[in-house]
């Protein structure tokens, strides 16, 4: 019936080479961020080189993929959105700022960290920090005694 034919179940690890494959195969790619799903461009994943996606998604991927086939990033994908429409359109978040920036330091954009510093929301906390350590007696000094010790 099915002469020289193979058929097997779908394989749904690729392999560095397949992932590759499918990478030089489309610009447009499929993302599962902690099961929020995405779809972007290499280039916009690459627009930062020194940024974290741009290194998971250079020539040899170094991300693995889900069961469709999509590439996984295993992390919360609530914030990624604003985090992928800054790198499209350099357009800020308006709101969840502080959770963007965790995200925007997890992914080295340093772009997108250095202009959310800037904004009221964490420019107020860190300056806020700053006057306070600035009061606490010694800090600096203490504080590097205090990870001398650690290491």
């Amino acid at each position: 019936m099915f002469r020289g034919r193979k058929m097997s179940l779908p394989d749904y690890k690729m392999t560095g080479k397949q992932a590759s494959s499918a990478i030089s195969h489309s610009p447009v790619v499929q993302l599962n961020v902690g099961g929020h799903l995405f779809s972007s461009t290499l280039s916009t994943l690459r627009k930062h080189p020194d940024s974290k996606l741009a290194e998971l998604f250079s020539i040899q991927p170094k991300v693995s993929t889900d069961a469709q086939g999509r590439f996984f990033i295993d992390r919360d994908g609530s914030h990624f959105g604003a985090v992928l429409e800054f790198l499209r359109s350099e357009k800020l978040p308006t709101e969840n700022i502080q959770q963007v920036y965790k995200e925007a330091v997890h992914y080295n954009i340093k772009p997108l960290v250095k202009r959310l510093e800037e904004t009221p929301e964490l420019f107020g906390e860190l300056v806020g920090r700053q006057q306070f350590l600035s009061r606490v007696p010694h800090y600096k000094e203490n504080i590097e005694v205090s990870i001398l010790r650690n290491h």
